[in-house]
């Protein structure tokens, strides 16, 4: 038994997510089976810390994850990781200021990492999340397509060089048996095993906290996690495997709890302080099918009722100053692989002279739009990622024919490493404009909220690689 303990190591650095002023959780993964010992205190030495212990399993990849209670708002906590007799690795987080409290606040957006051949650089890494720890922020909005499932990391780059190679396929390779759970558990694991073990992405991890949801390439490309099979391979037995897996190695490698009455539950919502309020949705685990029609007999929902109902609530009660919605697809740009076969896979239904134009999720976007309209509520910004260029969209409509307009505004950013899209053209039904686009490069959205004379602002930009703000990408919101 002594020789296990010391065998036990940390693979993957530590993580905190789910912070409120109150709470947060951490999280690690071990070598083998083991037990977690975190020890945390408000002092950089650790003097007298409070200690929570957990299990490393084989049933959830040696990850394991503890939830501590009772912490002081607004306060920078430090902590460490060990399992059994192994090096302890720290870390350090800031809880969030009290709803009633005014506290500057600087958070990043982030998604679409590892795919299409962009996989970790030999000699480099992910070096673009060197550049986040530099700007020191408060959190992470880990937007989606943090793993590209359905992509491989050969040695051989996309656009010259060389990668550091995964030992996986893609989970839509014909070698894998989509009936066989633990195949396809493990395609999945290895995956965040790969893009987790960056030092970059590890070092950021370890100064600051994270909020975490999903989107297709966590699973396969744009899947809907309550249909029966995927679109595109009718004929190929166990897509449920791929939607239930696929959860589960999300889950095991993130700082995130299990709901305690809906274990599958991904959207969420955080307070940080009176001026921010986060709202995290889940637009893949209650879709309807993308290729029906957007009639009102289909009853065609990308949130589902409960989902949408959650928000609408949740935005009118809110009396945080910006309510910040990160919604794992946009709302004006049309997606979709072949989507004249398969139907749109966001909102926009899009411009094209073909069936697919009637396969967005439209009347479901103007409801919640309707709601913000006739609520009056104000200082709605929606983040998203998915679409792997950057752009910047003011929206002011009047939707619900009042006469009073509603303006709120949509930031979409990255690939942080993938395919490097051009900017694509924009479905016109809620009138978006343009503020800024740009594409075929590498980043993030940084965005900072501030009180200037005791007004709050917010003011966001777009960073590449190398953390250079790119040029016309600067955005400053007065809130209303």
């Amino acid at each position: 038994m002594l020789a296990l303990l010391i065998a036990a190591s940390v693979t993957h650095g530590v993580a905190v997510g789910e912070v409120t002023a109150t709470s947060a959780v951490i999280w690690s993964r071990a070598s083998e089976p083991s037990e977690m010992v975190v020890e945390l205190n408000a002092n950089q030495e650790l003097a007298s810390p409070r200690v929570v212990k957990a299990l490393a399993t084989a049933e959830h990849d040696f990850a394991a994850s503890v939830q501590i209670d009772g912490l002081e708002p607004a306060t920078t906590y430090y902590y460490r990781v060990r399992f059994d007799a192994s090096e302890a690795i720290p870390g350090s987080f800031r809880t969030a200021p009290p709803a009633a409290v005014a506290e500057p606040v600087r958070f990043v957006v982030m998604g679409d990492l590892g795919g299409h051949g962009y996989c970790r650089e030999e000699g480099r890494g992910y070096s673009i999340f060197s550049e986040m720890t530099q700007l020191e922020p408060h959190f992470l909005i880990a937007n989606g397509d943090m793993i590209y499932a359905d992509s491989a990391c050969l040695a051989e780059r996309a656009e010259g060089g060389h990668n550091i190679p995964g030992d996986f396929p893609r989970i839509d390779d014909p070698s894998v048996d989509w009936t066989d759970a633990a195949a396809v558990r493990e395609v999945y694991l290895a995956h965040w095993r790969y893009n987790r073990a960056d030092s970059h992405f590890k070092r950021l991890l370890a100064t600051t906290s994270m909020y975490s949801q999903w989107d297709d390439h966590e699973v396969i490309n744009d899947f809907g996690a309550r249909w029966p099979t995927l679109t595109a391979s009718v004929e190929r037995p166990g897509y449920p495997t791929l939607v239930r897996e696929g959860r589960n190695a999300l889950f095991d490698f993130h700082p995130m709890l299990r709901h305690p009455d809906e274990p599958e539950r991904i959207f969420r919502s955080f307070r940080w302080g009176k001026d921010a309020e986060l709202f995290l949705i889940d637009a893949r685990s209650y879709r309807s099918l993308n290729d029906l029609s957007d009639r009102p007999d289909n009853d065609k929902t990308l949130l589902g009722r409960e989902q949408l109902d959650w928000l609408k609530r949740g935005l009118s009660s809110s009396d945080a100053t910006w309510k910040i919605v990160s919604t794992d697809v946009p709302l004006s740009i049309p997606t979709g692989s072949q989507a004249h076969l398969y139907g749109r896979d966001a909102f926009a239904d899009g411009t094209d002279a073909d069936y697919s134009s009637r396969t967005g999720f439209e009347r479901e976007l103007t409801e919640l739009l309707q709601h913000l309209d006739h609520e009056d509520i104000t200082n709605v910004v929606f983040v998203a990622t998915d679409v792997h260029f950057a752009t910047s969209l003011r929206y002011e409509l009047d939707v619900d024919d009042d006469g009073d307009r509603l303006l709120f505004h949509e930031l979409v950013s990255g690939p942080l490493s993938a395919f490097k899209s051009p900017t694509l053209g924009l479905d016109p039904t809620f009138g978006p404009r343009i503020l800024y686009a740009e594409g075929e490069f590498f980043n993030f959205s940084f965005i900072r909220i501030e009180r200037h004379d005791g007004v709050s602002r917010l003011i966001a930009d777009i960073r590449d690689e190398a953390g250079t703000v790119r040029f016309g990408s600067s955005l400053e919101l007065v809130a209303q």
